[in-house]
């Protein structure tokens, strides 16, 4: 008998320990599986950040009925926290909304009467006609929303989840934010990939080893993109819906990637700081991209500006004489919107406009005609090789014009131009210059971690693109979510990273920083040399 009961205390032992042991290492996976709310609950989670519903259109009404407006400009969560938490608007101090208060009795904060409990039909009558529950007026701050009785079921299946664990975003554990990078890692650019994972990778590392924010640490997920647009939404996809991350940031993006862009934005997924040479920003931004660097097009304008002021304008009494060329490519074609923008605001006249085919560039036929328009300064976009031989085909035939363009756009064969053309070229330079910005903390987090700056100028960019995203989780306290990321973010003034321009977003701007340095060519040391300080382009109609 006595050797039954061992075997029963043995084998009840064993499946306590298989048990435990299986609780700590799939935990984990549970809390992850958990937290997906159900289709209504999302839709009434949209309704509840938002305002806004796949059912059709809400209205929000105030005061005595006389103002009818979109509940999207009135959102629940604007007044009551991002989690029913209540919060402090204006003055007043709306109350909480996590289901189990609703559902008790209490005390109302703007009023100070009593109340009793709410239920769901209440609480629809609360919603829709400002009635609370014992059946007195609400607090006249409080407006009624129009909504269908479908939405309106939607609303509290939500309401029933808020402010609980269920009610997180992917990618966010106790422990971990889950962090996203589509990027090359195979392919011509798989280079450029290795070293941006390395930069995001080293500031991640710095960050967890000071205990992460609020707990909980940085795991970052790469997947490679191959560099073109269809890898790039074919990893994209793949970190959002087999990772689970709660956002990207420094991915790197290749022309024509408008598809992966609407795909983030459907999805509601974050991207800060692409990776990008421009960046092609819609007419209306997307709201999810957060871009750090200026366009093509405004670092002609910033050259424009350069002309039109400053030193090089007393050259000549009247207003410059500029010319154009440009490769028949949506990039090019942005850098030409900008400079035409520019000339206009300050008089300047194009006197020559020409553009040439990718593979059929012949620098003979385009320089041909420029000796006779004698322009003063030449804009070329297009490739580093078009450029050199534009540049060599200019000196051949001793045309005295100042040649400009974009460092970016360029790259370093600008180091390989004759010396007489390589002392009237000017550059623009997004990215902060060595020698005028404190880049301090970045060559040493890199050094820290063992990291190369062979890619220095995306390194940096990445760089800063992981500092912003933590420096906003860390804004939106522990109850972090996509939303009051992104709330975060648009609050960012003046932001500096040390090794890009002050970064400054808001709710309709997601291009962080403006305006860049002008650089000319040290052909020796084969470096750039500011000319100017950040030139901001002067405002006008683009």
């Amino acid at each position: 008998m006595k050797s039954n009961n061992n075997r029963i205390r043995f084998a009840l032992a064993l499946i306590a320990l298989v048990l435990f042991g299986w609780s700590l290492s799939e935990r984990r996976t549970i809390a992850q599986s958990a937290v997906e709310l159900s289709p209504q609950e999302k839709r009434g989670k949209q309704i509840y950040l938002k305002g806004e519903s796949e059912g059709g259109e809400m209205n929000a009404v105030l005061g005595t009925g006389d103002l009818d407006l979109p509940a999207s400009s009135f959102p629940c969560a604007n007044c009551h926290g991002l989690r029913g938490e209540g919060s402090s608007e204006g003055g007043l101090q709306p109350p909480s909304l996590i289901w189990n208060k609703l559902t008790s009795p209490g005390q109302s904060a703007l009023t100070r009467l009593e109340r009793g409990p709410y239920n769901e039909t209440t609480l629809a009558r609360a919603i829709t006609a400002g009635i609370n529950s014992n059946g007195g007026k609400l607090h006249p701050g409080m407006p009624h929303y129009r909504m269908t009785g479908e939405q309106m079921a939607d609303l509290i299946a939500y309401l029933k989840k808020i402010g609980k664990e269920l009610d997180v975003d992917p990618g966010l554990s106790d422990e971990a934010i889950k962090v996203g990078a589509a990027l090359p890692m195979t392919g011509p650019l798989a280079r450029i990939g290795e070293d941006v994972k390395q930069a995001l990778g080293a500031y991640f590392a710095e960050i967890n080893k000071q205990g992460g924010i609020y707990g909980r640490k940085f795991e970052l997920v790469v997947a490679d993109s191959r560099g073109d647009a269809a890898g790039t939404a074919e990893a994209t996809k793949q970190l959002v819906e087999q990772h689970g991350v709660f956002a990207l940031v420094g991915s790197f993006e290749p022309s024509a990637c408008e598809a992966t862009n609407e795909y983030l934005k459907r999805l509601e997924v974050p991207l800060i700081g692409p990776v990008t040479l421009s960046p092609r920003q819609p007419v209306v931004p997307n709201p999810y991209v957060f871009y750090l660097l200026p366009s093509f097009a405004d670092q002609s304008r910033s050259l424009a500006e350069f002309i039109s002021a400053g030193e090089m304008r007393s050259k000549t009494k009247a207003a410059p004489r500029l010319a154009v060329i440009f490769a028949e490519n949506d990039l090019d074609q942005d850098a030409v919107s900008g400079l035409k923008s520019q000339a206009r605001i300050h008089a300047m006249e194009i006197v020559a406009e020409q553009s040439y085919k990718a593979g059929q560039f012949s620098a003979g036929a385009l320089v041909k005609p420029l000796s006779e328009k004698k322009p003063d300064y030449i804009f070329f976009f297009g490739s580093g090789d078009d450029f050199t031989a534009f540049a060599n085909e200019i000196d051949r035939v001793k045309l005295d014009a100042g040649l400009l363009s974009s460092a970016v756009m360029i790259g370093r064969s600008v180091f390989n131009l004759p010396p007489a053309i390589a002392a009237k070229t000017y550059l623009s330079y997004s990215v902060s210059m060595p020698d005028r910005d404190d880049f301090a903390e970045f060559v040493t987090v890199m050094q820290k971690s063992g990291v190369q700056l062979r890619s220095a100028a995306f390194q940096a960019v990445a760089f800063a693109a992981a500092k912003i995203f933590v420096e906003a989780a860390r804004s939106g306290t522990r109850q972090l979510s996509r939303t009051n990321l992104i709330r975060s973010l648009e609050q960012f003034h003046n932001y500096a990273t040390g090794v890009i321009a002050p970064i400054t977003f808001g709710p309709n701007r997601r291009t962080g920083a403006s305006g860049s340095y002008i650089v000319k060519i040290d052909l020796d040391k084969k470096q750039y040399v500011a000319v100017s300080d950040r030139i901001i382009p002067k405002a006008g109609n683009q």
